[in-house]
C-alpha cells in the first residue's frame, strides 16, 4: 500500500510551513492531499455520490498543480517531482477516476516514463491543460493555478530579497499581506506567527524593518517551530549564495 500519509504531510502541511516562512511554493498541492483512507460506505450508496464525486473531482483537478510549474527546459529534478506527483495521483483511484480519460492516460504515461522523458511528458500535461485539451473545467482550473504560480514566484523572490537585505520590511510586508488574504492557510500557522504577520501588515512605514527583522530572527531561532526554522534557514542560505561578493 502506498505511503500516502507521509506524502500528504510533505505536500500538504509542509506547504503551509513553506508559505509561512515565505517560500509560498506548493501551488495547488497535489492529489496526495486527498484522504488516503478507504472509501466510506456512503461512497457506494445512491444517496451521497454527487457530493462525494464533486469533492473527488475538485481534488483531482488540484492534482494538476504539480505539473503547472514545469517549463520545456526545466531541470531533471522538476521532472522527477512531477513523476512522483503522477504516481500519487494514480494511487488514489477514486480521485483519479474523476479525471478526463485523456488526462488519465497522460498522467499514467508520466508515471511510467523513463527519467529522460519526465520533463517532456509533464510539460505536455501543462500545455494540454492550459489549451483546453482536457476540457473546459480542467482548463479553467489550470489557468487559475498558473496565475497563482506566477504570484508565488514573485513572492519567493521578495523573500529572498528580504533575507539578504538590511531593510526587509517592505518585502516581508507584501508576503504577510498575501498570507493574511488566505485565511485557511493562515490558520495552519503557529499562533505567534499569525500574530506577528498581522502586526507587520498593519505596521507604520517607520516600523516595518523592526517588525520584519523580528519575524526573520524568530523564524531562524526556532520561535515558530522546527519546520518553519528549517525553511527559514534554507531561505537564508539561498539569499547569502545569491548576494554579490563583497
Amino acid at each position: 500500500m502506498p505511503t500516502t500519509p507521509s506524502l500528504k504531510t510533505r505536500l500538504g502541511v509542509g506547504a503551509a510551513a513553506v508559505l509561512a516562512a515565505g517560500a509560498m511554493a506548493a501551488v495547488g498541492v497535489s492529489a496526495a492531499s486527498a484522504s488516503p483512507s478507504t472509501p466510506s460506505p456512503s461512497a457506494t450508496s445512491t444517496a451521497a455520490p454527487s457530493a462525494e464525486a464533486k469533492a473527488g473531482a475538485h481534488t483531482g483537478l488540484s492534482g494538476i498543480g504539480a505539473f503547472l510549474q514545469l517549463k520545456a527546459d526545466s531541470p531533471q529534478a522538476a521532472g522527477d517531482r512531477a513523476a512522483k506527483a503522477a504516481t500519487a495521483l494514480v494511487n488514489h483511484p477514486q480521485v483519479f477516476a474523476k479525471l478526463p480519460a485523456a488526462l488519465q492516460a497522460d498522467v499514467k504515461t508520466l508515471k511510467d516514463a523513463p527519467a529522460a522523458d519526465r520533463v517532456k511528458d509533464a510539460y505536455k500535461i501543462k500545455t494540454t491543460a492550459l489549451s483546453g485539451g482536457y476540457g473546459a473545467e480542467i482548463q479553467k482550473r489550470a489557468e487559475n493555478l498558473a496565475k497563482t504560480a506566477t504570484e508565488t514566484a514573485g513572492l519567493r523572490q521578495e523573500l529572498r530579497t528580504a533575507f539578504s537585505s538590511a531593510n526587509p520590511g517592505a518585502g516581508l510586508q507584501k508576503v504577510a499581506d498575501q498570507l493574511i488574504s488566505h485565511p485557511k492557510l493562515l490558520a495552519k500557522l503557529p499562533a505567534n506567527l499569525q500574530s506577528d504577520l498581522k502586526t507587520l501588515k498593519a505596521a507604520a512605514p517607520a516600523d516595518l524593518d523592526t517588525q520584519a527583522n523580528k519575524i526573520k530572527d524568530t523564524a531562524l531561532n526556532g520561535g515558530y517551530g522546527a519546520q518553519i526554522q528549517k525553511v527559514a534557514q534554507a531561505l537564508g542560505k539561498k539569499a547569502a549564495a545569491a548576494a554579490p561578493a563583497a
